[in-house]
């Protein structure tokens, strides 16, 4: 039976994994926010989502990082 750190471990990499495909979509729709550059009320509703996305990218990254770290650490 395997521990339930080799599970900890296999959980945050999908995680990790998860948020670096995140930020590369933050970063696309940067990049398509800069070219299309829009104007007003669109141009604040696209960064309002690209934050959102960016910030959950991050987060889902570093909750995936810290099980990984405490998954090696303890088994």
């Amino acid at each position: 039976m395997e521990n339930i750190f080799t599970y900890m471990v296999y959980a945050g990499t999908v995680l990790a994994v998860l948020g670096l495909i995140g930020l590369g979509y933050s970063v696309r729709m940067a990049i398509r926010l800069k070219k299309d550059a829009p104007d007003g009320q669109e141009a604040k509703d696209r960064m309002q989502l690209l934050v959102a996305v960016n910030t959950a990218a991050l987060g889902t990254g570093f909750i995936g990082l810290t099980l990984v770290a405490v998954g090696v650490l303890v088994s």
